[in-house]
């Protein structure tokens, strides 16, 4: 498979990954309003206005790392990076390593396209600002770990 379609399929299932996530957390907060609309057969022998506190505060939680998680979501769909090829590091590059595959975009942690493990990083992250900009063949490290880069594109 050629550079470009590759990138296209990491871009895809990069996009799916994200998806997972935002439907995870909102299957999440609907079990746990599901969960407060339970009739409840016996006297509790706890504080029910206190308990559906603490489920407003796990929604409101689970909520606002939702609204960053679509936030991420629409940073991915807006890179539109599968019609770029690049040859130094940037946001929708595919950066193979001595040591792993990257692409900088969002957290997206590990997800696997055609077999290969790639790590989604944020633009925000510090391995990010030690390769922004490097290309083929320069090397970075960060925290005592070496890296070379095998390729870019």
């Amino acid at each position: 498979m050629d550079k470009l379609a590759y990138k296209k399929k990491v871009m895809e299932e990069a996009i799916n990954h994200q998806e997972s996530i935002v439907a995870d957390f909102r299957q999440r907060i609907n079990e746990i309003r599901a969960a407060d609309q339970q009739p409840q057969d016996e006297p509790q022998e706890y504080d029910q206005q206190g308990q559906e506190n603490e489920s407003a505060n796990v929604i409101n939680r689970i909520s606002r790392e939702l609204n960053f998680v679509i936030e991420e979501l629409d940073f991915l769909k807006q890179m539109k990076t599968s019609a770029n090829l690049f040859d130094e590091v940037t946001l929708g590059a595919v950066v193979k390593t001595d040591k792993m595959t990257f692409f900088p975009s969002v957290s997206l942690e590990q997800f696997e396209v055609d077999g290969h493990t790639l790590f989604g990083i944020s633009r925000e992250a510090p391995i990010y600002n030690e390769m922004k900009g490097k290309k083929k063949g320069d090397a970075f490290s960060l925290k005592g770990q070496n890296y070379k880069i095998i390729d870019v594109y």
